[in-house]
């Protein structure tokens, strides 16, 4: 069916017609260009976030390794300090191996029965450069002939008798390595379930040096 509209232009119906605000449109471009740009930021700092992961995951490992090879390093450092410790005990000793055995060998003699040394330390005294008449009595004190040195000495033991104890105090006072020997403890104690005496005695060690030997080498550049 033909519908044909025979009213005048001025009564027929008007179409309505859309009409655009220009400002609405811009905010709208804007708005939507401020999307886009929020979405690539959004992917961007998603993908450095992934990256940071990645990178603290791989310092993570490697300071693990690290870790790991500064164990290692200071387990070989104390290792070595050991090592070095045992051999300037093992050279000091090799220096006086002739004294020493007189020592040990004069000590073994003066150590009464019912007595036994659990402990023989040596400690070397440093005597600084006398500065006043204090430092000089301490260094005359411990002054001693050219041939001959002076260390401190400690010695531990039990013993079943204080009285045991008081002979072995005299027989060192006969000693020429041992002097000033003074008790610096004594308590009771128990060792394999008898009563005993636990002590320990301080004083001065002395003992001659042994003339140094030269090496062949050193003899060739005293000639030279």
């Amino acid at each position: 069916m033909i519908e044909i509209n025979l009213l005048p232009k001025e009564l027929r119906r008007k179409g309505k017609v859309i009409a655009f605000d220009k400002n609405l449109i811009y905010v709208g471009t804007v708005a939507g260009i401020l999307v886009i740009l929020f979405v690539m930021v959004s992917i961007f700092q998603s993908f450095k976030l992934k990256t940071l992961d990645n990178k603290i995951a791989e310092a993570n490992r490697r300071t693990e390794e690290l870790r790991q090879t500064i164990e290692l390093v200071d387990a070989l450092i104390d290792l070595k300090d050991k090592i070095l410790q045992r051999m300037s005990a093992i050279e000091t000793l090799d220096r006086n191996r002739v004294t020493w055995v007189h020592i040990l060998e004069d000590l073994s003699q003066r150590v009464p029965e019912y007595l036994w040394l659990s402990e023989l330390r040596e400690e070397e005294v440093v005597v600084a450069s006398p500065t006043d008449e204090a430092d000089t009595s301490v260094q005359s004190a411990l002054a001693t002939s050219p041939g001959e040195k002076v260390n401190k000495v400690n010695i531990q033991g039990h013993t079943y008798s204080v009285n045991t104890l008081a002979v072995f105090l005299i027989q060192l006072m006969r000693s020429d390595y041992f002097k000033n020997m003074e008790l610096q403890f004594i308590k009771k104690s128990e060792v394999e379930k008898q009563k005993t005496f636990s002590f320990g005695l301080s004083g001065d060690l002395v003992y001659p040096l042994e003339p140094q030997v030269e090496s062949p080498h050193d003899m060739e550049i005293a000639q030279k």
